[in-house]
């Protein structure tokens, strides 16, 4: 199976980690993908992102206040001891400590969060590790429409009836009008004027053959979306947020 046509399996039901890397406390809990230690570290959860707590000057997104105070309640269970497993990349660019998260009993954050509807399962790599039982668990959330899942912008939308100020996380379907090999970027254009970057440096994930014979096909993206003058775009990352629609 090639790496573009990305198909979820459950490696098991709740993401176990086959090792630990380290043993911490936490001091505080900022929003429900992002904590900090008592040594003062910031540690950004892997493979998730849970919606926004209100910040310069714009409201909380749906879900945020509940994300936050599961992940909260977690800590609680073990008394803010937490299990760390590192990432390829151990660190972003704002300097947090990239980790999947585990509780003292070996129960995994992101998973629970992802099974709540609290958080969308979303691959950076190369910190892929447990991208596909992130999104077995996201999928069965899905069904459920449990949490964000309940929420029109987390539904299909066509890429063609997307608004001028439409942005944010979104899974968009829409029809390839063309793409196009620059110097930097492979680029997918959708009907609508969605414009899709894969980086250079990013390429090495996908499968570039398939990729070139996209055009005229219809596909499923999902990512944040940006508006721009006349139109949107998205920074595709990994092939799992790509999916071809038959």
């Amino acid at each position: 199976m090639s790496a573009f046509f990305y198909a979820p399996t459950a490696l098991a039901f709740d993401c176990p980690a086959d090792h630990f890397d380290e043993t911490a406390l936490v001091k505080s809990v900022h929003d429900g993908d992002t904590l900090k230690l008592n040594d003062g570290r910031k540690i950004r959860l892997i493979g998730i992102n849970t919606p926004e707590l209100a910040r310069d000057n714009q409201a909380a997104q749906a879900y945020a206040h509940q994300a936050r105070n599961s992940l909260i309640q977690l800590i609680k269970q073990t008394e803010q001891k937490i299990q760390l497993v590192y990432g390829v990349d151990r660190q972003d660019k704002y300097k947090r400590t990239l980790a999947h998260i585990y509780l003292a009993n070996g129960q995994n954050m992101q998973a629970r969060l992802i099974s709540q509807g609290l958080a969308t399962a979303f691959t950076t790599p190369p910190n892929d590790r447990m991208a596909s039982c992130y999104r077995m668990l996201e999928k069965a959330a899905m069904q459920q429409q449990l949490g964000i899942w309940s929420l029109a912008d987390y539904q299909i939308q066509p890429s063609h009836q997307l608004t001028k100020n439409a942005k944010g996380f979104r899974r968009i379907e829409g029809r390839v009008r063309q793409t196009h090999l620059s110097k930097k970027s492979f680029w997918i254009n959708l009907h609508g004027d969605v414009n899709i970057r894969i980086a250079s440096h990013d390429l090495k994930y996908f499968d570039n053959a398939e990729l070139s014979q996209l055009k005229h096909k219809n596909i499923r993206i999902r990512g944040w979306l940006h508006p721009e003058k006349n139109s949107h775009f998205i920074n595709l990352r990994h092939p799992d947020a790509l999916q071809l629609v038959h």
